[in-house]
C-alpha cells in the first residue's frame, strides 16, 4: 500500500499546482436591449429583447440564455441559446441551428454591458446585431455564485483489500477545513495506475459536515482525476441535491491548490432559494 499512498501523493500535489480558475462575471440574471436585423434576411424584424441568463453551476464556462422577444410589451419566448464562456476574453460563443437558420452567436460581455452578432453559415455574414444591457432589479431575484476559500488539512489511510494487484487501491480520507469553510469531511477513494509512467487516476466520493459562511449543514463532493505522464487534469463538484439544512440546494465546484505543502481551497457555489 505504500505504493499507493506515494502515488496518490504525487497525483494530488501534480493537480493541485497552480491558481484557481479563472471567475466567470457576473452574467446571471436578466439582461434588456435590441436585436436589430442587418442587410435582407428573409422575415428579419428588428426586436426588443430579454435574456434571461444562467450559468451551469459545475462548470462556468457553459451559459444559457433563455431569449424573449417583447410583442406589445409583453415577453414571447423564442428559445435556448447555449454558450462557452472565454474568460481569457469575456466573450460568449455558441452555435444557433433551426430550420431558417445555421449560425454563429458572439458576445462580448463588459461590466453590465453586452454586444454581439448572429452570424449566418456558411458565409459568415451578420444577420443580427444585439446590444443589452444588465437589468440591476434582476440581480436580488437571481441565484448568485459565492466563493468560499481557506486551507483544510487532510489524512489517506490506505485499506487493505487483501490483493495481489498493486495497481489498484482503497483509502480513506478524512479532512478538517478552516476559513469560509468550517468543519470536517469523509470519504472514499479508488485509486489506479502506475507510478513507474507517471500515470494514474482516482475516483472518491467525500461527504463535508459544519459551516459555509455561517450555513449549517452538509453536502456531497465528487472527484474524478486523471494524470497522463505527469499532466493531470482534475474535478470535484457538488453532488446535485446532496445539500442538507441551510446548504439545502447547493451547487458548485471546488479548486485545489498547493503551496508549500499546505493546502489551499476555493469552493465556487450557489445555493437555490
Amino acid at each position: 500500500m505504500n505504493f499507493l499512498r506515494t502515488l496518490l501523493i504525487i497525483l494530488l500535489s501534480t493537480l493541485g499546482t497552480g491558481t484557481a480558475s479563472a471567475q466567470t462575471p457576473t452574467l446571471v440574471g436578466d439582461w434588456k436591449g435590441e436585436s436589430i436585423c442587418v442587410g435582407e434576411v428573409g422575415a428579419c424584424k428588428d426586436e426588443q429583447v430579454v435574456y434571461h441568463i444562467t450559468v451551469d453551476p459545475s462548470d462556468a464556462t457553459k451559459v444559457k440564455i433563455a431569449a424573449d422577444k417583447l410583442v406589445n410589451g409583453k415577453p414571447e419566448f423564442m428559445g435556448d441559446i447555449h454558450l462557452k464562456y472565454d474568460a481569457s476574453k469575456n466573450t460568449l460563443v455558441g452555435e444557433l441551428e433551426s430550420p431558417r437558420y445555421h449560425g454563429v452567436w458572439e458576445f462580448t460581455v463588459k461590466g453590465n454591458m453586452m454586444w454581439g452578432t448572429l452570424s449566418l453559415l456558411p458565409e459568415r455574414r451578420i444577420g443580427r446585431q444585439i446590444r443589452v444591457t444588465r437589468d440591476e432589479s434582476s440581480k436580488g431575484n437571481a441565484t448568485m455564485t459565492e466563493h468560499a476559500t481557506g486551507t483544510f488539512e487532510v489524512k489517506l489511510a490506505p485499506q487493505d483489500d487483501k490483493s495481489s494487484d498493486s495497481s489498484m487501491g482503497r483509502m480513506t480520507i478524512d479532512k478538517q477545513w478552516q476559513g469560509e469553510m468550517v468543519g470536517t469531511s469523509r470519504g472514499q477513494m479508488l485509486t489506479g495506475g502506475d507510478f513507474k509512467t507517471g500515470s494514474a487516476g482516482y475516483v472518491a466520493m467525500e461527504k463535508f459536515s459544519g459551516t459555509i459562511k455561517g450555513r449549517k449543514g452538509s453536502f456531497i463532493f465528487q472527484h474524478t482525476a486523471t494524470m497522463t505522464a505527469g499532466q493531470g487534469d482534475l474535478t470535484i463538484t457538488v453532488v446535485p441535491n446532496s445539500g442538507t439544512e441551510d446548504l439545502k440546494g447547493i451547487a458548485g465546484k471546488l479548486t485545489i491548490k498547493i503551496e508549500g505543502g499546505k493546502h489551499y481551497y476555493d469552493l465556487e457555489y450557489s445555493v437555490a432559494p
